[in-house]
């Protein structure tokens, strides 16, 4: 039995399952070595086999330490003041436009977490995970691949975060940035697993496409399997799904989809995007959307300065 991904949308689901061999070869694919890339893809995230760089161990206390009901903000503040870095970006998160509350600098680990919360805090490691697990060797093919993700990944957390201020149904900012941090770790994956294939990632035609086929489901199985919220892990699944039922509030994923957009192409580009059945569940239209962005700008601009 062949293991392949399947070439839909997937939703709920990771996009894995297993076909006769015979279907393998009627598989919509770009050439034999995509063909053969995906298959392993399929295997090695069907069967948990993750080959994923460890996150930083302490973005991995911070994990834990939140998680821990026990645990209080003087722990949390422990853990991160052992990693300069991590520390760093939180103060800047603190002392940001979007944080900011009053003159009052933030020069101290408790008073930040305080101010800015655990999911914010969380946040914060996930940023400087992301970037210190997925950091290509000297020399490496993908290396401005991987700079230009981490920048675009950055900037959709803090869209998402201001768009989810503003939706009724949406009550939790700080997990639309979550969500927005995560949004491309389908694409760190495939490009450093693909980085190791001279002749598929020589092609770049063929690997753009292969990503653009199956960073969401690969998204998904590895948010789950970092065990982070479902809707979180639904969010990435789905952030490409255009069509949507308009009567329904709008979920992490509309938002997701939206910031993505707006990501790459700017603020103008709102007016552009009035027909979104996802800025309808948003219960906004183009005109809203743009004013809404911004309005936001500085928030955004302050943001992605302080996780970067």
């Amino acid at each position: 039995m062949g293991k392949v991904i399947r070439d839909i949308s997937s939703k709920h689901l990771n996009p894995f399952k297993e076909e006769p061999e015979e279907k393998v070869a009627q598989e919509r694919v770009i050439d034999q070595n995509a063909l053969e890339f995906v298959k392993q893809l399929a295997s090695d995230l069907q069967q948990g086999e993750f080959d994923l760089p460890p996150f930083p161990d302490t973005a991995l206390r911070v994990q834990q330490c939140i998680r821990d009901p026990a645990a209080d903000n003087r722990s949390l503040a422990a853990v991160i003041a052992t990693e300069p870095a991590l520390a760093a970006r939180l103060m800047r998160m603190a002392n940001s436009a979007l944080m900011r509350r009053g003159p009052m600098e933030v020069t101290d680990i408790p008073t930040a977490i305080s101010r800015v919360g655990m999911t914010m805090v969380q946040n914060a490691a996930m940023s400087f995970a992301a970037r210190e697990a997925f950091k290509a060797p000297p020399g490496s093919a993908c290396v401005s691949e991987l700079n230009s993700l981490r920048q675009t990944s950055v900037k959709v957390a803090a869209i998402a975060y201001v768009l989810a201020k503003e939706a009724p149904s949406l009550r939790k900012p700080d997990e639309a940035m979550l969500a927005g941090l995560l949004s491309s770790v389908g694409k760190f994956y495939i490009y450093t697993k693909a980085a190791d294939h001279v002749e598929l990632f020589a092609d770049r035609r063929a690997l753009d496409r292969l990503i653009a086929q199956w960073h969401t489901g690969v998204a998904r199985a590895i948010v789950e399997s970092w065990q982070f919220p479902d809707t979180v892990a639904q969010a990435v699944d789905e952030q490409e799904v255009k069509e949507k039922n308009r009567i329904d509030g709008a979920d992490l994923s509309d938002v997701l989809l939206i910031a993505n957009i707006i990501a790459r192409a700017g603020v103008k580009a709102a007016e552009h995007l009035g027909d979104l059945d996802s800025l309808a569940r948003l219960r906004m239209d183009a005109n809203t959307l743009r004013a809404t962005l911004e309005a936001g700008e500085d928030d955004i601009q302050s943001m992605m300065s302080a996780m970067s």
